[in-house]
């Protein structure tokens, strides 16, 4: 960087003298001396204000270590931001001002070069103020926070996870994380009369209002601001505390940040690693603990382990790296109580939040509900295939859109009589057998036509939730069983579709996607 910064005063300083400045009046040559002139002086600007800056920060400061953050570097970063916006939009005014109709090729390429470099930075300046802007506030630096962490059990699938049975309250105080409370499904009362808080007509239509009666049935609806503030309800009734933001996570994305941490060693000479803590925490631990209260011993105890290890990582770029997976697969979700930090992420996955519209995503949603009681799902396989003729049907025909989920049961029948009580109690169905609620939405402002259940048709009442149709259809898995429900949905005539994505309820393994659309751009 010292070396950079040397040769770019070099550069401004020999394209700045007397003699120079007087042979931009020449025919012909004068604009080109100039366009260089312009050039050198905003490489060393871009250098001197926003690149050797940023080289002189220590990014290891913001690093987790010892279970705190360190804000003030935080703060030290957006100042050097707003240093850098001033910077990157001072050498766009350059660059605009350059008359390139009159330059030779070889300083015209040059101009366009530096157009193409700082056409790259610009998109990130704004959001990257955003963040720094509010970042060192949900660190604590403005007060202490709490946050409500729902770990979600994709052994007994909810719609965006699992049943949030082990709840972690995050303590954040000027950068310094800890835990501050640990709670299970236990501690909450069983079979409300009514729900804890107001939900939205259409998802008790959809879903019952066990939603908000029910703490394990929160998560249900694909919508988290929903299961948020519900969740949020339950745990100011039990508990009373305040909370600032709620996130969930599963031990899918858990193996994913321990890629970062490396093992993790337990009090009973456990070590949890990137490649067992799903089938332990998910499974294994029911066949050695077959008392629920020692079971959420041993998730408080692992949760506590694992956190410790996440504030303290070494490596914070495989960190975010593995975070970023989580999110993009619907396994990390975030809702805050803040309007800013809202508007920070608002339009990302993190938020869990459908498109309102089609414009940028042609959205098709699968969401998987268990409704057996028990911790069958991690037996379970999903699959989702889409179908659309949105790209080939001429403006005035209504395209299609055909969605297909199927539900394959891994457990063979011979494994059946061997699954811990906790796992498969066979109080309402009988032992090994998964019964789902299978919920798929369509595009916002389609109509439903049909359903079938391995082809052969069924009924289903639409439900419009989030804008979309929706249709609620419940499927019997015996073991080693496959199902495959479809569902049909009529666009609009006309109107306008992005790319058709899929979200859908993140199981234990992968749910594979494919996508058919013939015309479209590749999907």
């Amino acid at each position: 960087m010292a070396r950079l910064q040397q040769l770019t005063a070099e550069a401004r300083a020999q394209a700045d003298g007397g003699l120079w400045r007087f042979a931009e009046r020449l025919p012909v040559a004068g604009p080109n001396l100039v366009a260089v002139r312009s050039v050198a002086a905003t490489i060393d600007d871009l250098v001197v204000r926003a690149a050797l800056p940023a080289a002189q920060m220590d990014l290891g400061g913001v690093a987790p270590g010892g279970g705190r953050i360190d804000t003030a570097m935080l703060t030290d970063a957006s100042e050097l931001i707003e240093q850098a916006a001033v910077a990157v939009a001072e050498a766009r005014a350059s660059i605009d001002a350059i008359d390139r109709s009159a330059l030779v090729d070889q300083v015209a390429s040059g101009v366009d070069q530096l157009d193409r470099v700082v056409a790259q930075i610009e998109p990130l300046i704004g959001p990257a103020q955003q963040a720094l802007a509010v970042v060192p506030g949900m660190l604590g630096a403005e007060g202490p926070r709490n946050y409500l962490v729902l770990v979600q059990n994709n052994a007994e699938s909810r719609g965006t996870g699992g049943n949030p049975a082990a709840l972690v309250l995050l303590h954040v105080d000027d950068g310094a994380i800890s835990i501050a409370q640990q709670a299970s499904s236990e501690d909450f009362q069983r079979d409300r009369p009514y729900p804890v808080v107001e939900l939205d007509p259409a998802t008790v239509a959809l879903y019952g209002d066990k939603v908000g009666r029910y703490m394990q049935d929160v998560t249900m609806t694909p919508d988290f601001a929903e299961s948020a503030r519900t969740m949020g309800a339950f745990w100011a009734e039990r508990f009373g505390t305040p909370i600032d933001g709620t996130l969930s996570i599963d031990p899918v994305a858990l193996s994913y940040l321990m890629a970062a941490t490396g093992p993790v060693g337990l009090p009973n000479g456990d070590v949890l690693d990137s490649g067992n803590v799903v089938s332990t925490l998910l499974n294994e631990v029911y066949f050695r603990y077959p008392e629920p209260a020692m079971q959420d011993a041993y998730f408080a105890v692992a949760a506590g382990a694992i956190f410790d290890a996440l504030t303290s990582v070494s490596n914070p770029r495989q960190l975010v790296e593995q975070a970023t997976r989580a999110i993009d697969e619907g396994r990390l979700l975030y809702a805050p109580s803040s309007p800013a930090e809202a508007e920070l992420i608002a339009g990302t996955r993190l938020t869990g939040a459908l498109p309102t519209d089609n414009a940028e995503t042609t959205l098709i949603g699968s969401y998987v509900n268990d409704i057996t009681e028990g911790k069958l799902n991690y037996y379970m396989d999903t699959a989702v295939s889409v179908a659309t003729d949105v790209c080939t049907v001429t403006a005035d025909i209504t395209p299609t859109f055909t969605v297909t989920s199927s539900l394959t049961s891994t457990l063979q029948p011979d494994q059946v009589w061997g699954l811990a009580s906790y796992i498969s109690p066979a109080r309402f169905f009988p032992k090994g057998v998964i019964s789902t609620d299978l919920v798929l939405y369509g595009p916002v402002g389609a109509s439903f036509v049909s359903a079938t259940v391995d082809g052969v048709p069924v009924a289903a009442t639409p439900v419009e939730h989030l804008g979309r149709p929706a249709v609620k259809i419940n499927v019997i898995n015996d073991p080693a069983s496959s199902h495959a429900v479809t569902a049909v949905f009529s666009g609009t005539a006309g109107a306008d579709y992005g790319p058709v994505d899929v979200w859908h309820t993140p199981m234990v393994r992968e749910t594979p996607v494919t996508i058919e659309a013939p015309g479209c751009a590749a999907q």
